[in-house]
C-alpha cells in the first residue's frame, strides 16, 4: 500500500473539523487531507459527547480517508491505527508504560484521559469508501472545566510547552507508519497485539458498570469488529458493544 500523503490546512476556528473534512470529502478530496483547528466551536466526541477545547491550546484536527481494502466488518482497524499512533507520538513524550488505550479508544496517561478519537465512515457496499478519523489531544491546557472527568494534558504530564504545528507533524508521521500496517495480514497482526498490550486495565480485575449494576472483571479481549469481551471472577464471560459498559474509575 502506497503511503499516505497528508495535506494539512489549518483554521482559526471552526464548527467541527470532522464536519469541515466530511463536507471536503464529498467534494472530492484525497485521502490525506487534515483540518486542523486552533479552536473548534463544536467539537464532538464518542458516544454523542461533545471536546471542550482551550483555544490555540490543543490539537484538534481531522483525517480524510479512503480506506477501499477493508472490509466494513474491518472497520475496527481504523480505531486500532488512531489509539496505537496517538499512544506512539505521546509514548515519545512520556514513559510508555504510563499510556494506555482505554477501550475503545480513548488515550490515558496513568488514570487521566489525555486524547479522545471519534471516526466516522461510510460505505455502500462490503467495502469501507471513505473515513474522517477526528482527533482531540490535550497539548498545552493547564486548566480543565470541573464537569470532565479525569482529564490530563501532555503539558501537565512533562512540564513542556508544545508547538502545535510541529507536534502535528510528529504525529502524522506515527498515524502514516501505522495505517501502513493495514496493507497485509502479518502487519495486522502486529496492531492487533500492540493494541491489546496497550489496553488501560489489562489483566486485572477492576470496576464496571452495565445496565444491570456495577461488578467486577478484567478485560478477556476485544473481538475483530470492536466489542470489549469482559472476564468475571467467576470465569463468566461478557461482551459488550460500544456505550453498554461503563468503566468506573
Amino acid at each position: 500500500m502506497k503511503r499516505i500523503d497528508f495535506t494539512v490546512e489549518w483554521h482559526n476556528s471552526v464548527t467541527s473539523s470532522n464536519s469541515i473534512c466530511a463536507q471536503r470529502c464529498e467534494e472530492g478530496a484525497a485521502e490525506g487531507l487534515v483540518i486542523a483547528a486552533m479552536f473548534q466551536e463544536m467539537g464532538r466526541g464518542q458516544r454523542g459527547n461533545s471536546w471542550e477545547s482551550e483555544a490555540g491550546r490543543n490539537l484538534t484536527f481531522s483525517i480524510l480517508l479512503r480506506p477501499g481494502h477493508l472490509r466494513v466488518d474491518e472497520q475496527f482497524y481504523l480505531s486500532k491505527v488512531a489509539a496505537a499512533s496517538v499512544c506512539d507520538w505521546v509514548s515519545a513524550y512520556v514513559s510508555g508504560g504510563d499510556v494506555t488505550i482505554k477501550w475503545p479508544n480513548d488515550i490515558y496517561i496513568g488514570d487521566s484521559k489525555v486524547a479522545g478519537i471519534l471516526i466516522e465512515n461510510s460505505f455502500s457496499s462490503a467495502m469501507l469508501s471513505t473515513s474522517v478519523v477526528g482527533i482531540g489531544i490535550n497539548l498545552n491546557q493547564q486548566t480543565f472545566p470541573d464537569d470532565i472527568p479525569n482529564p490530563t494534558s501532555l503539558g501537565l504530564a512533562t512540564g513542556m510547552e508544545f508547538d502545535l504545528h510541529s507536534s502535528l507533524a510528529e504525529f502524522l508521521e506515527c498515524f502514516a507508519r501505522r495505517y501502513e500496517l493495514l496493507s497485509d495480514e502479518q502487519s495486522r497482526f502486529q496492531l492487533d497485539e500492540y493494541y491489546l498490550k496497550k489496553l488501560y486495565r489489562r489483566d486485572l480485575y477492576h470496576g464496571y458498570c452495565d445496565k444491570n449494576g456495577n461488578f467486577k472483571a478484567k478485560i478477556a479481549g476485544v473481538k475483530p469488529t470492536g466489542e470489549l469481551v469482559l472476564q468475571l471472577p467467576t470465569g463468566e464471560l461478557r461482551v459488550y458493544a460500544f456505550k453498554e459498559v461503563m468503566f468506573l474509575i
